[in-house]
């Protein structure tokens, strides 16, 4: 696979490096990990192989061989011999240019490709935190890159199959605390009747929320372990919800937590835009995610 335009910053992102939280190290991996397993799935890859996430597109490529290709993400399309929607399994052939393309909406997209990224591990896995330089390839990709690519048998029959995008414009489900203790009833009950508005200044650390003051009351509290989805609030009340590349531990009261499988409708939100919580209880929570 052959990198022909990065795109302002792609990386290589699997399901995350989980274990090492201990040691100081965040998971990193996909900021909306349900489109990088619908790309996996739909290019006929394991779920814990790796894709490009591409923040500012348009990217492009080359595969030297026939490959099956996916494409995830909010708003986005592959040009190549015409424009195919994305979410869409695609074979392309060897050599055939392929760009990928978006809106303004469009904050994260995923490329997959049939046969993985066959790169190695790095504390258990492909994933890249550039903060540190961690991965096996410890920094955005620039034109010119060559990743070598997995085995692949996908014929015509892979191409075709497509996964349903998910709602990005709806609400995130989350659970109320653990800290939602430290709160007023009626600044908790405010997460789930404030529609935020998302900051510039988000990132794969976090999202930034402006729209209510939700200021907890009484003592700091000790730092402790830190989980994608965290809804955060530092001193001042202006909440953050915690991502991919969130900090390992935190000393801010968390008023709640965004479900798993909700991430991605958080990480797409681009600045300006309006985002609203739904409450939740755990049971449901655990089974959607």
């Amino acid at each position: 696979m052959r990198i022909v335009v990065p795109g302002l910053r792609a990386t290589v992102q699997d399901r995350g490096r989980h274990g090492h939280v201990r040691e100081g190290i965040p998971p990193s991996g996909a900021a909306d990990p349900v489109a990088l397993a619908a790309a996996l799935d739909l290019a006929g890859c394991r779920p814990d192989d790796a894709a490009i996430e591409i923040v500012g597109l348009p990217f492009a490529f080359r595969c030297d061989d026939r490959r099956v290709i996916a494409l995830t993400g909010r708003d986005v399309r592959v040009r190549m011999r015409g424009r195919v929607p994305g979410w869409t399994s695609v074979l392309v052939r060897a050599g055939e240019e392929v760009v990928v393309e978006g809106s303004a909406a469009t904050r994260f997209a995923y490329v997959a490709v049939s046969g993985g990224l066959a790169l190695a591990t790095v504390l258990g896995s492909r994933s890249t935190y550039l903060a540190t330089a961690l991965g096996p390839i410890a920094r955005p990709l620039i034109v010119g890159d060559e990743l070598p690519l997995g085995p692949s048998d996908a014929g015509v029959e892979a191409a075709g199959r497509r996964i349903e995008m998910p709602a990005y414009a709806g609400s995130a489900r989350a659970v109320a605390g653990p800290h939602d203790s430290r709160f007023d009833d009626a600044v908790v009950a405010r997460v789930f009747a404030t529609e935020f508005t998302v900051l510039p200044e988000s990132d794969r650390m976090g999202v930034r929320l402006s729209g209510a003051d939700l200021s907890a009351t009484g003592d700091d509290l000790l730092s402790c372990g830190i989980v994608a989805g965290a809804v955060q609030v530092p001193r001042g009340g202006a909440p953050i919800v915690l991502l991919a590349d969130h900090q390992t531990t935190g000393g801010y009261p968390i008023v709640a937590t965004v479900i798993h499988a909700d991430l991605g409708i958080v990480a797409q939100k681009a600045p300006g835009e309006g985002l609203r919580f739904e409450r939740v209880t755990p049971a449901p929570a655990t089974r959607s995610s």
